[in-house]
């Protein structure tokens, strides 16, 4: 029979549990929540805090062994983590990449903007210069279809 926890005890162990899931979730704020590239994180995330939380059971629990209530305390305080610091986080990184950026978008948009229209302006010309060419060179011939003549033979286009 598996023995029973003083509820202080047991009260010390989700605290503790949920701690070091804190800890491994705010590391995990730090990396992107979407896409691709959230496989990796959350792989070794989830890695992270079993690998902790089992430390924990095997050196310092009272139980001596994980148990599932370590683990849900463990996931719950990482999620949380994760969750309250990476809100800000994100908000501070797109502010960086934003004001990283706004030199650039100077530059681009009032500095070379004219030259960059006069380019595509210039591109088009040519095309339909030469798309004019060619349609000179090959007129089409509009003429109607071998079948269609055999059955109405008095339609002429």
């Amino acid at each position: 029979m598996i023995p029973v926890l003083p509820p202080p005890a047991l009260g010390q162990e989700i605290a503790a549990c949920a701690m070091l899931g804190g800890c491994t979730g705010a590391v995990r704020a730090f990396f992107p929540v979407k896409s691709r590239a959230a496989i990796l994180p959350d792989v070794l995330w989830v890695g992270a805090v079993l690998t902790a939380v089992q430390s924990y059971a095997a050196g310092e629990s009272y139980a001596g062994v994980l148990r599932w209530y370590m683990a849900a305390a463990a996931f719950a305080g990482a999620g949380a983590a994760a969750f309250v610091l990476g809100v800000p986080l994100r908000a501070v990184g797109r502010a960086v990449r934003h004001a990283a950026r706004w030199p650039g978008h100077f530059v681009r948009v009032r500095l070379l903007r004219p030259a960059l229209d006069r380019h595509k302006e210039n591109r088009q010309a040519r095309k339909r210069r030469r798309n004019a060419k060619r349609t000179a060179k090959n007129p089409k011939k509009n003429l109607p279809n071998r079948q269609r003549m055999l059955y109405n033979s008095n339609v002429s286009k």
